[in-house]
């Protein structure tokens, strides 16, 4: 079982895979391979990436990262989703994975938030400032909840922010990730 699924292999979907892991958290990310910056063919604004590589060398330099913590990425398009009690079951046609949270970076993709019957905002799920969704233990990050423009950077940063949110609500306290 899963600490948290996160939605999305995009900028967002991956950087929130990478604090979630470095906190410590057991985390999949499901990416069914529909990121809007994979047909960007370089991406000169990146902070700290003087090569300007092209969106889809962004996506794996961004899931090497994840990996590197321990975070695991596999294809993966999610059909449904069931609400266990207290675990949500998310089937994918490979099968069904288990998680205590789900993290949803799925651009404006309405199939997932209408399955849970989030609330929306128009093409966004609708969120407070730390990415909680109107259902318990379900988050959004980047486009999805329409905070962020469709930037890779933008998108990352909430990714991350939005993860450092879910970690402070598991653990119970303000988490703060960065090395010493």
């Amino acid at each position: 079982m899963w600490d948290v699924i996160v939605v999305g292999g995009g900028p967002s979907g991956l950087s929130a895979a990478l604090f979630l892991a470095r906190a410590g958290l057991k985390v999949l990310v499901l990416d069914g391979g529909r990121s809007k910056v994979k047909g960007v063919t370089r991406v000169p604004n990146y902070p700290g990436l003087l090569d300007e590589p092209s969106g889809e060398e962004l996506l794996r330099r961004l899931e090497a990262h994840a990996r590197r913590y321990g975070a695991e990425v596999r294809p993966g398009v999610v059909k449904g989703v069931r609400d266990m009690g207290g675990v949500f079951e998310v089937e994918t046609e490979e099968g069904v994975e288990k998680a205590e949270r789900l993290l949803l970076c799925t651009h404006k993709d309405p199939t997932l938030p209408s399955l849970l019957g989030l609330t929306r905002r128009g093409a966004y799920i609708d969120t407070d400032e730390g990415g909680r969704t109107s259902y318990p233990r379900v988050y959004a990050a980047g486009v999805a909840r329409g905070k962020v423009p469709g930037h890779a950077i933008i998108s990352a940063g909430d990714g991350a922010y939005v993860a450092v949110h879910l970690v402070s609500d598991l653990r119970g306290e303000p988490y703060k990730d960065h090395a010493l």
